[in-house]
């Protein structure tokens, strides 16, 4: 542990992988009453640390009584060429909120990140979640854009079949330096190319080629039909592409819960426009903010 952090060894401290199933179950228990449940498997909780490139070392917890009460997971990387950490989860014990943990963690982390060479600290909060965004204004976070999550409800509305004729096939290299001319804005942090490389094993990446060439593709998971990418060549929309990548996700998923689109920027109004005309409505909404350390 880093020494300028001593001082709180009693209470806040940072973790390791000792601490996973500890972690884990108070995961499970501070966000067993969030707006959407986490109902996480260990494994499913184990894809989440390596999605958001989460390094329990240098993840900190409050320490009450023996008793891990609160914790914040970080990520590292880099976020438009800034090295960064991201806030993947930030909990606390219902029966010990309201009592300034969320903010001593941070004023432990952030001190000691800043001498550890990184530039600044990103995290989502759900919006309607008032204190949780009243907590990160006073430690200088500032909102940078809206991310939803979407679901299907009910039966899609695929529209026209495709124009052109499209073969569907898996790619299993991605050229990301062509599949970004299809993008109209930044995924978020779990959505990034970054976190689809670390979680490919969990993916199915599916392009739409016309005469070899790709003109648009989906990166989902069968297992839960979430959404993580989906874009098409702005040259051929409008001939049915989307819908024909929308078709191939819904042929595989077998889950009990509905697809979704995890964290699509809401100011991207024609991809908007896209899911909500197929039936996808808005469960909720975060606020993507960030803040200079």
């Amino acid at each position: 542990m880093d020494s300028r952090n001593q001082t709180y060894s009693r209470q806040c401290r940072f973790l390791d992988e000792t601490y996973f199933i500890t972690v884990y179950d108070a995961f499970i228990a501070a966000f067993g009453d969030y707006v959407i449940p986490f109902d996480l498997s260990e494994q499913q909780f184990r894809n989440h640390i390596a999605l958001n490139a989460v390094e329990l070392k240098s993840s900190v917890g409050m320490i009450d009584s023996e008793k891990l009460v609160a914790f914040t997971l970080n990520g590292f990387g880099l976020w438009n060429g800034r090295r960064t950490v991201y806030d993947a989860g930030t909990g606390v014990l219902p029966e010990f909120r309201r009592r300034g943990l969320g903010i001593a963690m941070f004023d432990v982390m952030i001190p000691i990140f800043k001498d550890r060479g990184y530039e600044q600290y990103l995290l989502e909060v759900i919006t309607n979640n008032k204190n949780a965004v009243s907590m990160y204004e006073k430690l200088g976070f500032g909102k940078t854009r809206t991310l939803s999550l979407l679901e299907l409800a009910g039966e899609v509305n695929f529209g026209p079949d495709a124009m052109i004729a499209i073969e569907l096939r898996d790619i299993d290299h991605p050229d990301w330096e062509l599949l970004q001319t299809f993008w109209d804005g930044e995924p978020s942090w779990q959505n990034s190319v970054s976190a689809i490389e670390r979680s490919r094993l969990n993916k199915r990446f599916v392009g739409a080629f016309h005469e070899g060439d790709c003109l648009g593709y989906i990166v989902y998971s069968a297992s839960n039909g979430r959404i993580a990418q989906i874009a098409v060549d702005p040259n051929y929309r409008g001939l049915g592409i989307g819908s024909l990548l929308l078709k191939k996700l819904l042929a595989e998923h077998n889950g009990d819960t509905a697809p979704q689109v995890v964290n699509i920027d809401r100011s991207i109004h024609e991809a908007m426009t896209f899911f909500e005309n197929r039936g996808f409505k808005t469960k909720l909404s975060q606020f993507e903010m960030i803040r200079a350390i």
